[in-house]
C-alpha cells in the first residue's frame, strides 16, 4: 500500500503496559505501512521501558514523553484517583500542546492522534489544531459494546441497580453480546466496587465518543474472533479490527528486559508439562489466595513457573526462598518474564491467568488452554468468552469470600490438563488450534487486520483530501 499522504502519526498511551505494549506493536504495523510514528507515554512510564529495543532505533519511529504531573514518581492511581486523572488531564493537556507544537516546528507536524481509553482530553487538544483522532480500544469487542450500551443506550440504571443488589439470577442479553449473568459482568459497573472510581472516566470517554457521528475505533481483536460483538453497534460507532496486537516477532518483543534464566529452566522440561501462572504488572494477591494456589500445586505434582510480583516492604529474595522452599523444588518463581516467550515455548501445557486482555490474547495466538481467573474490571467478561463463548479453558469459581480454594483450582488444573475430563480436554485442545491459526491469519498480509488497518489509513488519505 501507497500513502497518498506522508502521515505522522501520535499514538498517546496511557501508563500501564495494558496499553503501552499493545500500542507499541501498533506503532510497528503503521511504520511498516510507510507512516512516520511518535509514540508518547508519561514521564514515569517511560523510565521503565527499555529503549535498546529495536523498535526504539527503527527508522520512522520517535519516541516522547508527557507530564502527568507526577513525573519524579510512579503511577499514583491507588493513592488518589480522582486527583490523578485530574492533573493527567490538566499536565497531559499542556504536555500535548507543546509536542504538537514543537513537532510542526521541526516541519514534521502530527496529522492523526491515536490515544488510548481514558486520555480523551487528548482528542480535545488535537482537535484545536485540526488534528483528526481515533480511540485505540485494548479490550475485546464485546466489552466496548456494552460500555456503549451501558453509558450511552440506557442500560446503566438497570445493569448497576442489578450488580448492587447481588441478583443471583440476574442475567444480561443485549444485541450482538452473549448472555452474561451478573458475576460475568465488569466490576466497576457496581457503584459500591472498589474499582467504580473509573464510572465517571468511562463514562465521559463514552459519552465523548457518542458526540461525533459514527466515531471510527480501533479495537484490539479480530473479526473471526468477535464478529458478532463487532457489528452489534455498527450504527453508532464503527469499530475496526486490527489485533491482535502481540509481538509477532523480534522488533517488537515485549518492552521490559529480564536477566532470568527461566528458558533455559523451561528447555529442562518435557513438551506440554509446565503450568504457568501469572496475574498481570498490576494484580498482588492475598495472602490466604497464594496459600490456596501453592496447595493446588502440591496437590496436583504439576511443575509450573509463576510470575509473583513483590509485595510492599517485602524483601523480594527472603519471601522467594520461602515459596521455593514450600514447592518442593517443583516449581520456579520469577518477579517478570517475557510471557510471548514463555507462551510460545513448548514446554507449556497450560495458562494460569487474570483473563487480562493482553494476556488473553497472547495465549490464544500461542495456542496455550487457560485457567481463567479474573480479578478485577473488565477480566471476569474476559473469562466468560474464554470458557463459554471460544472454549479455549475454563475458569475458576471463588467461594463466598471471594478467595478460590485449593480444590476448586485443582478442579480447573485436571480439565485442561485431561486428567479428569477427557472429552473436554479434547474440545479444548481442537479450540486452542482452531483459534490460534485464525488469530495469526489475522495479522499476516492480506489478513482481516492487516487490510482493516491498511484500509482505515487509506480513508484518513480520503478524508484529508
Amino acid at each position: 500500500m501507497t500513502m497518498k499522504k506522508n502521515h505522522h502519526f501520535l499514538l498517546l498511551s496511557f501508563p500501564v503496559f495494558g496499553h503501552i505494549n499493545p500500542s507499541l506493536q501498533l506503532a510497528h504495523r503503521l511504520i511498516s505501512l510507510g507512516a512516520h510514528v511518535t509514540f508518547a507515554t508519561t514521564v514515569a512510564a517511560a523510565r521503565r521501558l527499555d529503549k535498546t529495543l529495536p523498535i526504539f532505533t527503527t527508522q520512522g519511529f520517535s519516541f516522547a514523553t508527557f507530564s502527568d504531573g507526577f513525573d519524579d514518581d510512579t503511577l499514583k492511581l491507588s493513592a488518589d484517583f480522582t486527583h490523578y486523572f485530574s492533573e493527567l488531564t490538566r499536565c497531559g493537556s499542556h504536555s500535548l500542546i507543546n509536542l504538537i507544537t514543537s513537532s510542526g516546528d521541526r516541519g514534521r507536524p502530527i496529522t492523526f492522534l491515536i490515544y488510548s481509553l481514558l486520555l480523551n482530553w487528548a482528542a480535545d487538544v488535537a482537535s484545536t489544531f485540526d488534528i483528526p483522532s481515533a480511540l485505540l480500544f485494548v479490550q475485546p469487542a464485546t466489552l466496548l459494546a456494552l460500555y456503549y450500551y451501558y453509558f450511552v443506550d440506557g442500560y446503566e440504571d438497570t445493569i448497576s441497580t442489578k450488580l448492587l443488589q447481588q441478583d443471583p439470577f440476574f442475567s444480561l442479553q443485549l444485541p450482538g453480546l452473549p448472555l452474561l449473568v451478573g458475576r460475568e459482568i465488569p466490576s466497576f459497573l457496581s457503584p459500591s466496587d472498589r474499582s467504580a472510581f473509573l464510572l465517571p472516566l468511562m463514562r465521559q470517554q463514552f459519552q465523548f465518543l457518542a458526540r461525533p457521528s459514527r466515531a471510527r475505533v480501533l479495537v484490539n481483536t479480530f473479526q473471526a474472533l468477535e464478529g458478532e460483538a463487532l457489528g452489534a453497534i455498527d450504527d453508532k460507532l464503527k469499530m475496526v479490527p486490527i489485533g491482535p496486537l502481540i509481538p509477532s516477532d523480534e522488533l517488537c518483543r515485549s518492552p521490559v528486559t529480564s536477566e532470568e534464566d527461566y528458558i533455559q529452566w523451561l528447555n529442562s522440561k518435557s513438551e506440554s508439562s509446565v503450568i504457568y501462572i501469572s496475574f498481570g504488572s498490576i494484580c498482588v494477591l492475598s495472602d490466604q489466595q497464594e496459600e490456596e494456589i501453592v496447595g493446588a500445586l502440591l496437590e496436583s505434582g504439576h511443575t509450573f513457573l509463576w510470575v509473583i510480583r513483590s509485595k510492599e516492604n517485602e524483601d523480594q529474595e527472603d519471601e522467594e526462598e520461602k515459596r521455593i522452599k514450600k514447592f518442593g523444588g517443583k516449581g520456579k518463581i520469577v518477579r517478570w518474564c517475557d510471557q510471548v516467550r514463555v507462551l510460545s515455548h513448548p514446554s507449556l501445557g497450560c495458562f494460569v491467568t487474570h483473563c487480562g486482555w493482553n494476556s488473553t490474547l497472547e495465549s490464544l495466538v500461542c495456542g496455550v488452554p487457560m485457567v481463567g481467573f479474573p480479578q478485577q474490571v473488565d477480566q471476569a467478561t474476559n473469562a466468560k468468552l474464554v470458557e463459554d463463548v471460544w472454549r479455549t479453558g475454563v475458569r475458576v469459581k471463588p467461594n463466598a469470600e471471594g478467595i478460590v480454594e485449593r480444590g476448586e483450582i485443582g478442579r480447573c488444573l485436571d480439565i485442561v490438563t485431561g486428567d479428569t475430563d477427557v472429552k473436554k480436554r479434547e474440545e479444548i485442545e481442537r479450540n486452542v488450534k482452531k483459534w490460534k491459526k485464525l488469530a495469526r491469519e489475522a495479522i499476516g498480509e492480506g489478513g482481516s487486520s492487516y487490510l482493516n488497518l491498511e484500509s482505515f489509513v487509506r480513508e484518513i488519505d480520503e478524508d484529508s483530501c
